[in-house]
């Protein structure tokens, strides 16, 4: 693998924002010595070829994927605990970027947690939730701007908006009368639109259409993950949204009398795993070079690549194994 495959570059433009200036230089400053030393603290997973060469079974690959993936949530972790050293809390455009980063580590997390229990169904669904997580943070990251900002914001108020319209509406047709269940849910509706320093006359039901490119498939495609969506995470929908293809693979069983439920869990393989540990190290290591720490941490970037090279070999070697194994059958 190469080692640009790591896609960590500044983002053209940068100096022009200052909103980016402080987030950067804040944070900077507090990569003090306790920020080095939890990167210190998170475990090597050893990836020896000769080890490998003798596993047996797919749950070998699968354990290996687990701590792999425990590897890439800790600097993840880290990475979410970055605050600016002045006020110890982010900014609303700030929170963006950090809550993306929480998010895939409580992912990360779930998926680790699922694929010990050999749930996967369970364990696919968190890793299609980890892929949008990790493309859109790689999106905010690579093209990001005050409005980008803001879209994806405007965007996440529709429903509440609509909502919002829709209890006032029926309000209205009362003369006036309010249940105590409307007051609830408008004021629950007013105090997130406050917090996210707008206001619900601001919002629209219908706009902005998108944010970004549009589509997650688009997203992707602008961040270089196009052919990880079309291989392996693009037919997830159907997964979160039970359709049929969903049912069919692993909630019905089939024979030549027709359909029966399957009410047994079927065995995660590690080939999702090691995929979403391979983005989300891409991804982390985006997020500190736009932080610039790797200028202010020594030999961050060679560790980084480092657990992208073993996580590439580990799926090398699987896929050695699994072509191996068809040919003994």
């Amino acid at each position: 693998m190469e080692r640009s495959g790591m896609r960590h570059s500044p983002t053209p433009g940068f100096g022009k924002e200052k909103w980016r200036i402080t987030l950067r230089k804040s944070a900077l400053r507090a990569m003090t010595d306790s920020f080095v030393d939890n990167l210190n603290d998170i475990k090597v997973v050893a990836v020896e070829d000769d080890a490998i060469a003798a596993y047996t079974s797919e749950d070998q690959f699968n354990s290996l994927a687990v701590e792999l993936l425990k590897e890439v949530g800790s600097f993840i972790c880290v990475a979410a605990c970055i605050l600016p050293a002045d006020k110890k809390c982010w900014s609303r455009d700030q929170a963006i970027y950090g809550g993306h980063l929480v998010r895939l580590f409580k992912l990360i997390s779930a998926l680790i947690d699922q694929t010990c229990q050999n749930r996967r169904e369970i364990m696919f669904l968190m890793s299609r939730l980890a892929f949008e997580t990790i493309v859109n943070l790689a999106y905010l990251i690579e093209y990001q701007s005050p409005k980008l900002f803001e879209d994806y914001i405007r965007y996440s108020f529709r429903h509440e908006k609509r909502l919002h319209d829709r209890i006032m509406a029926n309000i209205e047709a009362r003369g006036g009368i309010r249940l105590p269940i409307e007051d609830r849910m408008l004021s629950s509706i007013s105090a997130a639109v406050t917090r996210s320093g707008l206001s619900i006359d601001d919002l629209s039901p219908n706009e902005p259409k998108s944010w970004g490119e549009g589509s997650l498939y688009q997203r992707a495609k602008a961040v270089g993950f196009e052919m990880m969506y079309l291989a392996a995470f693009g037919g997830g929908s159907q997964n979160i949204h039970g359709n049929w293809m969903d049912l069919l693979e692993y909630h019905l069983d089939e024979d030549a009398e027709g359909f029966t439920p399957s009410l047994e869990w079927h065995r995660p393989r590690p080939q999702i795993g090691l995929a979403i540990a391979q983005m989300a190290v891409d991804v982390v290591a985006n997020f500190f070079s736009f932080m610039k720490a790797f200028e202010s941490v020594e030999r961050l970037d060679d560790r980084l690549y480092d657990l992208a090279e073993r996580i590439h070999r580990a799926n090398v070697s699987h896929e050695r194994f699994v072509t191996n194994q068809m040919k003994v059958t």
